[in-house]
């Protein structure tokens, strides 16, 4: 029982020490502080619930930012933006990129809001570990060096992540236009 306690205690103890540290950290990741609130009370939820007295966690601290990194790519995952800026590093729209790889002309605001709508959708169809890198990357414009640190995984896998993810979407796009050609 008294092993019990003392792993509760240290949780708590983590928990009020590190409150303001991750706070910050989710702050950086989701630029708004009601969501950063919610999304710190939901790492510490389920930290409590995932909690197990009988199995030790080596580096509790390591835990929790890994619980709050997951929830801050759920919190992502989740939300459905209803226009998606996608540029990539060097300033190019990817999206006119894409369809104008595929020869669709954007001058037609319809088409416009229908692909960029068929865009959202394929990008949540993509492998989730294709997503999680290309709306970090391309959405929230954050870098190969960050992701691939907060993943914990290295650049060139960010990066070939990313890259097979763009090759769907193009696949997709393409599928795309040759229904609207249809028509």
């Amino acid at each position: 029982m008294k092993k019990v306690s003392r792993k509760v205690t240290e949780l708590e103890n983590t928990y009020r020490d590190e409150h303001p540290r991750l706070l910050s950290f989710i702050r950086s990741k989701v630029r708004s502080s009601e969501e950063a609130e919610d999304i710190l009370q939901d790492v510490f939820i389920q930290a409590v619930q995932n909690f197990s007295a009988t199995e030790p966690i080596e580096n509790l601290l390591g835990w929790i930012y890994t619980i709050a990194r997951n929830r801050i790519i759920d919190w992502y995952r989740k939300k459905r933006l209803p226009k998606v800026d996608v540029v990539d590093e060097e300033g190019v729209d990817l999206l006119e990129d894409l369809i104008g790889d595929l020869g669709i002309s954007l001058e037609d605001d319809f088409i416009r809001k229908f692909l960029s709508e068929a865009l959202i959708e394929s990008i949540d169809e993509l492998p989730e570990e294709q997503r999680d890198i290309f709306i970090l990357q391309v959405v929230e414009g954050r870098t190969f060096r960050e992701i691939a640190e907060m993943l914990d995984i290295s650049i060139n896998t960010a990066m070939a992540r990313k890259r097979y993810a763009v090759l769907r979407l193009r696949r997709r796009l393409a599928q795309i236009k040759a229904v609207l050609e249809e028509n």
